[in-house]
């Protein structure tokens, strides 16, 4: 086994035990020796979202995307740092081009139910509790939340998690309208999966 590869697995079961900033420095290293070593660029951009950092990432994505066009998880990991840092125009084409490289219905799913999980935490953070190092407080919190279960219910319209998580962003918003109008689609969701 090469050092380089070594110094990567090292760097993947630093982050696998949680050991982030560990695992940060040895991918550090790895792309010192390999400035175009795809999967460390890939992998310090995941350590750097789990260290809430996802300005930082996007760059490691977007590198990772420059050396490999035709994998569709760089554009995807791209997108939700953007919407992490409540940009979800700049989320949108990312997720297009991911889903133009992987069309699969499975992928498409499982995709929005990280982006709801984003948008869910959200929800459930406080300005003093940090959970996606965004720390958000008040309105804001809830129009960032907004936005990302927006773009999760676009791109798997039949989320029920993802309908039932903007009513309740709209109740917080004070618009009843939109509540009703997300629970009730919730229930539509639900209704061929109780049948």
């Amino acid at each position: 086994m090469s050092t380089l590869l070594a110094a990567f697995n090292e760097g993947v079961s630093h982050s696998i035990a949680g050991r982030h900033e560990a695992a940060l420095q040895v991918f550090n290293r790895v792309l010192a020796q390999d400035p175009h070593h795809v999967l460390a660029l890939s992998a310090k951009g995941s350590v750097l979202v789990s260290l809430g950092r996802p300005r930082e990432a996007i760059k490691c994505f977007e590198r990772a995307i420059d050396l490999d066009p035709e994998t569709a998880e760089h554009y995807r990991n791209a997108a939700l740092c953007q919407l992490e840092l409540d940009e979800p125009e700049a989320a949108r084409p990312l997720l297009e081009q991911a889903q133009l490289l992987n069309p699969e219905d499975g992928w498409r799913e499982g995709t929005a139910a990280e982006i709801t999980e984003l948008g869910e935490a959200l929800l459930k953070e406080s300005g003093k509790q940090r959970t996606r190092g965004i720390g958000l407080t008040g309105k804001a919190r809830y129009r960032h939340a907004r936005h990302v279960l927006e773009v999760a219910l676009e791109l798997h319209p039949g989320g029920t998690d993802t309908a039932r998580a903007l009513a309740e962003v709209w109740a917080h918003l004070g618009d009843t309208e939109k509540r009703d109008h997300y629970n009730q689609l919730a229930v539509r969701l639900m209704r061929p999966i109780a049948g």
